[in-house]
């Protein structure tokens, strides 16, 4: 049975169709089971009205606070015990659940994993992993936006490409997935692998930065980032642009800093909300519905935001039900110390690089 925590008041002000979505969901997965978080008497209310009894696979958890989007919603869940995405990160805590959905603001969701759960050991910061193009073969771009306007360093940057590898292998079944590093480009030769040493080795390609590998002399910091690499056992293809990314099929995970992505996604959902509908199979460069918060110790995901999903009714029952199955995935394809396993890697690769005994 996987247990996922959903978030009643997170569907901009729709808990009617955040319990159709819980209700479709349940529906789907019989060894599924939901605790509605949220105002208790709402959530019976609307359960009610639905023919959802309370008790068994549809359980209740009192929170009657939503922290709103912006800036503050860091400080406000600190200081907001009773509100919905602390008490839902608490029961992935206490061990009654074993994953949080919620359609609120990203901020607020990433802040209360952040404080709660903790991170993974290994990772430094939490980051915003969002699918790209097909649902049969995405691709992974992150941060898209977990830690807007922070700097972003090598090791950050490592840490996503790690993680967002093993999310395409645990829950998208990439067997060996190809990472690139999104640059400005143009890049003459994007995909191509690592000149010296191949894949994974972090050695730059033979024509410079943007021939496909990464200059160990760059000053953007990409020189460093492929050295870091050296010795991880991920298949790295080096730079790629946002040409290279809206084809598709090049690269399965992408990683670039928090900003990069936040505006990078934004703007692709804007183009895609002003098409009728997705481009002939789903190319590349569309974005899918809401992101998974990775780097944190626990399954968290922000569901919606995506092209066409709105802000109320279907869509957010749609959006609910999909990140909700995509949760339960996660959670049998154990996530968690999976997510755990990658990043001992980095820890052991931190201490070689810094003469300390691994």
């Amino acid at each position: 049975m996987t247990h996922v925590a959903v978030d009643l008041l997170g569907g901009d002000g729709a808990p009617d169709a955040v319990v159709d979505g819980i209700g479709s969901a349940l529906d789907a997965d019989e060894s599924l089971v939901v605790s509605v978080v949220g105002p208790s008497a709402v959530a019976e209310r609307l359960s009610a009205e639905r023919g959802l009894t309370v008790g068994g696979r549809l359980r209740l958890a009192e929170a009657p606070h939503l922290i709103g989007p912006g800036q503050d919603a860091a400080r406000e869940v600190r200081s907001r015990r009773d509100a919905t995405v602390r008490v839902a990160t608490r029961l992935i805590r206490d061990g009654v659940a074993d994953a949080v959905v919620s359609a609120g603001p990203p901020e607020a969701l990433v802040a209360a994993a952040s404080f709660t759960l903790g991170p993974v050991p290994g990772a430094t910061r939490p980051a915003l992993a969002v699918l790209l193009g097909s649902r049969l073969r995405p691709t992974v771009l992150l941060d898209a936006g977990a830690a807007p306007g922070s700097g972003t360093g090598a090791d950050h940057l490592v840490q996503h490409a790690i993680v967002g590898a093993a999310y395409a292998t645990a829950c998208l079944g990439v067997a060996r997935p190809r990472v690139g590093r999104l640059v400005a480009g143009p890049v003459r030769h994007p995909g191509a692998r690592f000149g010296a040493g191949g894949p994974g080795t972090g050695r730059p390609g033979a024509d410079g930065p943007y021939a496909g590998g990464l200059d160990v002399s760059a000053p953007d910091g990409s020189g460093e980032f492929g050295d870091f690499l050296a010795g991880l056992e991920l298949d790295v293809v080096g730079a790629v642009d946002a040409a290279t990314v809206a084809a598709g099929g090049q690269v399965d995970v992408v990683v670039c800093d928090g900003s990069t992505g936040a505006v990078v996604v934004s703007w692709l959902r804007a183009v895609a909300e002003s098409v009728d509908q997705p481009p002939p199979a789903l190319s590349g460069w569309y974005p899918q519905e809401g992101a998974f918060v990775v780097g944190v110790d626990g399954i968290v995901i922000v569901a919606g935001g995506g092209p066409g999903s709105g802000a109320a009714g279907s869509g957010v029952a749609e959006a609910i039900a999909r990140a909700v199955a995509q949760a339960s995935v996660a959670d049998r394809s154990g996530w968690v110390p999976r997510q755990r396993a990658a990043l001992a890697g980095l820890v052991t690769r931190r201490r070689s690089r810094a003469g300390l005994p691994s």
